[in-house]
């Protein structure tokens, strides 16, 4: 289905109703692509400066070519850095057997450690990036029938599309209950701040599983059967086989280069 503009779509959803001939390409192509390139990378050894230019080049021109605003994508693939460089950081260590202080990480860094910190930092924003420009280009409905279509087990694509439809319900529901403990509770100290935080997460998981017994009971009495009816139609055209074709060569480039 081809991409169209959406007046209701907010946040980083409306990227995925830009029109553009990524967007206008058959979800399991885009998927497909974004696996291939993300197995390749993360199976692959740690990528060279070379290798990791030019990937990142063609994931930009990707980018480009679908009108996305390329540094908003870039900021948001950034959020995985924090959590990647902790884990790289202490990664030399686990191959060179060092200890837990200043002079094991100098030992480590030294005799090549960079390299495996170099790795999972790499690997972990290319994957981020990737996968960013497939959510970005996919509208979800379009998302969740390509992985059905490729045999991605029903029930998971069940899970994830009601996780989508339901994210924003409880968003709103937290930001209620939160403007609420504000306007109750500005003179509380950190200890009774955090205590009733985790009230609030307590009182989320119970509306959560509440509502969650509710709607699969009224499903029920719609006459649900395990899956959910769609209207989507996909078709795989000429550029979806030049666009998964070239996507296949430059994962197979990063394994065998």
């Amino acid at each position: 289905m081809a991409g169209h503009e959406h007046a209701h779509a907010t946040g980083y959803d409306a990227l995925t109703y830009i029109c553009s001939p990524i967007h206008n390409l058959d979800p399991r192509t885009k998927i497909a692509s974004a696996l291939a390139i993300v197995v390749a990378v993360v199976v692959g050894p740690p990528p060279r400066i070379e290798e990791f230019a030019a990937l990142v080049s063609l994931l930009i021109a990707v980018g480009l070519l679908a009108k996305l605003p390329i540094l908003r994508v870039l900021k948001r693939s950034a959020l995985v850095l924090p959590f990647a460089g902790t884990i790289a950081l202490f990664a030399p260590l686990q191959g060179d057997a060092g200890s837990l202080n200043v002079t094991g990480f100098a030992t480590a860094y030294a005799a090549g450690g960079w390299i495996a910190a170099w790795a999972v930092l790499s690997k972990a924003w290319l994957s981020a990036f990737t996968m960013l420009l497939l959510a970005a280009t996919t509208p979800p409905p379009q998302l969740f029938e390509g992985m059905a279509r490729l045999r991605m087990p029903r029930i998971i694509v069940m899970l994830l599309s009601f996780i989508y439809r339901y994210v924003d319900v409880l968003r709103a529901q937290i930001v209620s209950m939160r403007r609420a403990i504000a306007s109750r509770g500005y003179a509380l100290s950190r200890w009774r701040t955090a205590k009733l935080y985790g009230h609030l997460a307590g009182s989320m998981f119970i509306r959560s599983y509440e509502r969650g017994e509710r709607v699969y009971a009224s499903m029920l009495a719609r006459g649900y059967t395990g899956l959910l009816p769609t209207t989507e139609r996909l078709v795989f055209t000429v550029s979806d086989a030049l666009a998964i074709t070239t996507m296949l060569l430059a994962s197979f480039a990063l394994l065998l280069y």
